[in-house]
């Protein structure tokens, strides 16, 4: 035996036996109040097997999944088949007992899948969830904001775009943020504030939104956000994100890769030359001859002509 197995004293209200935890897979049934918290019944999947293990989740550890996840547990969501990570204890009531201390995300994606159903479907029923792809394809590419992660690494889209910035092809604001840390909802409202500044000024022609590498992004499924973003007046293009989040489902477009991204703004640069009527233009530099160097120009108001 080791020290983990005794008790620290003759009336110890528990001993853990696994420290550093056991993930197990099983069905959760019964759920009900205990203390602070939830206890489960877990059976083994195999039906062969009929043993059970009463598990407990204690109100402390359901905050914590909750504000990570941005979800609010119910008893119903455990019910099920799952996979927990467990300490083992003994109770001197319940006896042997597994205590929850990790989840599977598979429980959080499925929560977080119903919640945005819930809200597309609101979205969708006033009208607005399909108002962004409604928009028209921009004919130009000439002033781009990218909202992108703060997080100091290269980015296909980021880096992309700042090299068409430096050789002048288009003007690029670049505004970065912590897409999964606390105040991400905030930070998003912010920029795309400024975004909206850019557009009353008549200057804007896309919003592109790079979230980086991540699990959660609960952010851009945010239904204030959302609902906004739906209504937001330029284009918004977006990689999309696993799990999917809203913003994939309602942006003007949405790829799976940033060179699908970027074949698009590539074909909307190629349209705004086809549309520029180059040849006309090539014909009346060739008639007029080289402009005038920036010296020879009148200046001051001066008269065009004595």
């Amino acid at each position: 035996m080791t020290h983990h197995d005794m008790p620290a004293s003759a009336d110890a209200a528990a001993c853990p036996l696994e420290p550093t935890g056991l993930w197990v897979r099983a069905t959760a049934s019964r759920p009900r109040r205990h203390r602070d918290g939830w206890l489960f019944d877990l059976q083994a999947l195999d039906p062969t097997r009929s043993g059970r293990l009463t598990a407990f989740m204690s109100a402390d550890f359901t905050q914590q999944v909750e504000q990570a996840s941005g979800i609010m547990l119910h008893e119903e969501d455990l019910v099920g088949d799952h996979t927990v990570l467990l300490t083992l204890t003994v109770d001197p009531l319940l006896g042997l007992t597994g205590r929850i201390i990790g989840l599977d995300r598979g429980l959080m994606l499925r929560a977080w899948a119903e919640r945005d159903a819930q809200v597309r479907e609101a979205l969708d029923a006033n009208g607005l969830w399909e108002r962004q792809r409604e928009l028209p394809m921009p004919r130009r590419l000439r002033r781009v904001f990218l909202i992108e992660p703060d997080d100091g690494a290269p980015h296909a889209i980021g880096d992309g775009l700042a090299r068409w910035n430096e050789l002048g092809m288009i003007a690029l604001i670049r505004h970065p943020l912590a897409f999964e840390e606390p105040g991400a909802v905030a930070a998003l409202h912010s920029a795309f504030d400024a975004a909206n500044d850019q557009f009353d000024w008549g200057t804007l022609d896309a919003v592109i939104v790079e979230p980086g590498t991540g699990f959660a992004f609960r952010a851009l499924s945010d239904p204030g956000l959302a609902q906004r973003l739906c209504e937001f007046p330029v284009p918004i293009l977006t990689r999309r994100t696993r799990p999917v989040t809203l913003l994939d489902g309602l942006a003007f477009r949405s790829f799976d890769t940033a060179r699908d991204l970027a074949a698009l703004l590539i074909e909307i640069l190629h349209r705004e030359l086809r549309e520029a009527d180059r040849p006309r233009l090539e014909a009346i530099a060739r008639e007029l001859g080289p402009a005038p160097a920036a010296e020879d120009r009148p200046v001051n108001g001066a008269a065009l002509f004595d």
